[in-house]
């Protein structure tokens, strides 16, 4: 155990930091996990050890330390992000013609299969009907004595706060509960800023820092960064699943599309993933601020999706509007999704662009 330990604090001061109190006592909570699941491999009827719910506010090495452990744990394991193993959830319902239970149960046991571990990163619920998928699968994980290590920004008991679904998720909460043990991360550091050691850095976000925040989006700011709306203005109809997007400029590795086109109508995370696979960088204008009530709560929700997708898949993201884009103050209207704080750490990775006067007071600063 104390092997462990030392090699996640190793990893953390090859990345330029050291492991804070919470994350030290969460760390060791892992290495205890990890030597259950040594001993285990080497008598198989031992019983699994209890899985591990990590949770705190966002930014605070949750991911950090379970993607560490991850690489040091010597077992049968296998890593999923939350939106991708929807994404699989889904395309599996939708690929069986013979019912929906069947298909998923089907989804949910290729994820458990000839893994003796389950990573789960960016737990979260805000569906019922994604509460009823995540129902199945603590099922099938408790019947083949698969432990979970689960990453959260939310204790279970905030899990689906919607007050018109959340008692109904009451018998998923307290099964979470009774089978994970829970695990607080609440250190003052910002663990996204520091690559895992021994990964590629410019897999560990690179890509995604490289994006920019505009504002108010002048042809002059986009023009000096690269990005050029077609002249006259182009438009072309994508279908990433089922969902026809209307984007206005799709190049053979840029999509550019409108905040209200993207999240405004019946989009999923599903469309999102699939356009990432094809789209390395994004740029979407018009976005509203997040101070006014100009976007509906769905909405919101869809762009926070979006954002959790363009993250983890590290795509560079342009976000353009009037402004002020700004999602680290509070906000005044009341439609922005309950995640916003996810939100807001990720999107203060991207710098920020001035308007076209600051540019000029820059360059004859530097001139």
């Amino acid at each position: 155990m104390r092997t462990l330990v030392e090699g996640m604090a190793h990893d953390a001061a090859r990345s330029g930091f050291e492991l804070e109190s919470s994350q030290r006592q969460a760390a060791g909570r892992l290495a205890a996990f990890g030597a259950q699941v040594t001993r285990r491999r080497r008598a198989l009827p031992r019983k699994p050890p209890r899985s591990l719910y990590l949770h705190g506010p966002v930014g605070r090495g949750k991911t950090w330390l379970m993607d560490s452990f991850y690489g040091r744990l010597e077992a049968r394991k296998r890593r999923v992000h939350f939106h991708d193993f929807f994404r699989k959830l889904h395309s599996g319902a939708h690929a069986v013609e013979s019912g929906n239970g069947p298909a998923i149960q089907q989804s949910v046991d290729a994820l458990l299969d000839g893994v003796e571990v389950l990573f789960f990163d960016e737990f979260h619920v805000h569906d019922i009907g994604d509460g009823m998928f995540i129902s199945r699968l603590l099922r099938a994980a408790a019947q083949r004595r698969i432990p979970l290590v689960v990453t959260s920004n939310y204790a279970p008991d905030d899990l689906l706060p919607n007050p018109l679904w959340h008692d109904h998720f009451l018998p998923t909460i307290e099964a979470i509960k009774e089978m994970m043990d829970t695990v607080e991360i609440t250190g003052a550091s910002d663990f996204r800023r520091y690559p895992v050691a021994g990964t590629d850095p410019a897999a560990d976000s690179g890509a995604f820092r490289s994006g920019r925040i505009i504002s108010p989006g002048t042809p002059r700011q986009l023009g000096r960064l690269g990005l050029f709306q077609p002249t006259p203005p182009q438009s072309r109809v994508l279908t990433p699943t089922t969902q026809p997007i209307v984007v206005k400029n799709s190049d053979p590795d840029l999509l550019w599309v409108g905040f209200e086109e993207l999240c405004g109508g019946l989009t999923s995370t599903s469309d999102f993933l699939a356009l990432a696979e094809t789209f390395r960088t994004w740029v979407i204008d018009d976005v509203p601020s997040p101070a006014d009530d100009a976007a509906s709560a769905p909405a919101w929700q869809r762009f926070s999706n979006v954002v959790d997708v363009l993250y983890d898949q590290d795509i560079t993201l342009f976000l353009v509007g009037d402004g002020p884009l700004d999602w680290d103050v509070e906000p005044s209207g009341t439609a922005l999704p309950v995640d916003l704080a996810r939100i807001a750490s990720r999107l203060s990775l991207l710098s920020r662009s001035h308007p076209d006067k600051d540019m000029d007071s820059e360059e004859a600063a530097g001139s």
